[in-house]
């Protein structure tokens, strides 16, 4: 934020989006949004709920840390650093504000959100518009009244000041509250937006530790639910070293690995070669689906996306959501490009952990020409050359949590 005079404690407000739609059972979301918010930025800070929004007092540990830390909170749809100050006091604030000094704007200009995304060069000009929110009726200037004193204060004060109310390079925003306090900002911060994790139910993540499967699980978060992470490992095939990035991968939740070599190396010399990835895949959404009901899930989550690759055709997935029964097995990639899924990789931190060269179970055994259109009636005939039951009973017998 730029450099302000402060003269009282700075305030941080955090907007929520969908939970407002909640009607009756709006209270249970933010009753969720407030424990995960307290959860993600600790004890150091003092959080209030008040007129629809949070608002975030006494920082201990820099505002930059706490914006970024609300910001990655699913149901947060943006973020605004503020200074507080008196009714009386708003003018004089904002004639001693940067705004108003085109040396000082300068300085800070790296800081403004500025349309074009182009530097201010010396002697140039900056242009803003005034938004004033008078939520206090007892204030004695109507909104658009005072936002044309506040502009008519930077006009005044600063040569290279100009108003553009549609398109400003800065948006300076004025909410007057009761109690004679008025929040005044300028930044926007976008959250992450979606719903508070925990109000739509648990989530088993398969995640792989590739690309996609842990944005799968970040998607699955978005949209509220609770996620827990199932791997499936095949030493010696897979190393110690592809098991850390996956543990990397899922950070801090809860993760559940399965030792998978010897249903791989079982499917390998009993089933047909084209078969292979068909029938691995089946044994993983069995094996998911036992670990979610041992565990109160209430669906499967994977980061399949249609046509991607050989099993992720119509008929590969309609293989696995039979072996899955009446546990619903989410896909939030489904219709994404691989670019796409790329982009949002990086924007939540995993693509680099993501693309370490270390061998997954899924790179494991691959066939040189795996069937894209397998049918449930030879998926049949291919696992009653396996003891299926056994197998996947001893896979879950040696589970192992982190």
């Amino acid at each position: 934020m730029l450099c302000y005079n402060r003269r009282m404690a700075s305030l941080i407000i955090a907007r929520y989006g969908e939970v407002h739609l909640k009607g009756k059972n709006r209270n249970y979301f933010l009753r969720k949004l407030t424990e995960n918010l307290r959860r993600a930025v600790g004890n150091d800070y003092k959080v209030t709920l008040q007129d629809g929004r949070y608002l975030f007092e006494d920082f201990k540990k820099g505002e930059t840390f706490l914006v970024q830390k609300i910001a990655k909170v699913f149901g947060i749809t943006s973020v605004s650093p503020c200074e507080v100050v008196t009714h009386k006091e708003i003018l004089k604030f904002i004639k001693n504000s940067p705004f108003c000094n085109n040396l000082v704007l300068q300085e800070n200009w790296a800081a403004l959100p500025r349309k074009g995304g182009g530097d201010v060069v010396e002697g140039g000009f900056f242009s803003f518009r005034v938004n004033v929110n008078r939520a206090d009726k007892k204030f004695p200037h109507k909104s658009m009244e005072f936002a044309a004193m506040c502009g008519e204060v930077i006009l005044k004060a600063n040569k290279n000041a100009r108003v553009d109310l549609h398109n400003p390079d800065v948006t300076i925003n004025i909410d007057i509250r009761e109690n004679d306090k008025a929040f005044v900002y300028h930044k926007v911060i976008q959250g992450v937006g979606g719903m508070p994790v925990g109000t739509a139910g648990k989530a088993f993540v398969l995640l792989s530790g590739g690309i996609d499967s842990p944005v799968a699980a970040w998607l699955a978060q978005k949209r509220g639910l609770t996620v827990e992470c199932v791997h499936f490992a095949s030493p010696p095939y897979t190393s110690g070293l592809a098991l850390d990035k996956v543990r990397r991968l899922a950070g801090d939740l809860k993760l559940h690995v399965v030792p998978f070599t010897k249903i791989q190396q079982e499917i390998r010399e009993k089933c047909s070669e084209d078969y292979l990835i068909t029938i691995m895949r089946r044994f993983m959404i069995r094996i998911s689906k036992q670990i979610a009901e041992n565990n109160n899930g209430d669906c499967l989550v994977t980061g399949e996306n249609l046509g991607q690759v050989a099993s992720q055709t119509i008929q590969g997935i309609t293989t696995n959501n039979l072996v899955a029964g009446d546990m619903p097995i989410l896909r939030p990639l489904i219709t994404f490009d691989k670019s796409e899924i790329i982009t949002l990789a990086k924007k939540i931190g995993t693509y680099d952990i993501s693309i370490e060269p270390y061998q997954d179970c899924c790179t494991v055994f691959v066939p040189s020409a795996p069937v894209i259109s397998p049918t449930i009636k030879r998926c049949e005939i291919e696992e009653r050359k396996l003891d299926v039951d056994g197998l996947v009973s001893e896979a879950m017998e040696n589970l192992d949590k982190i």
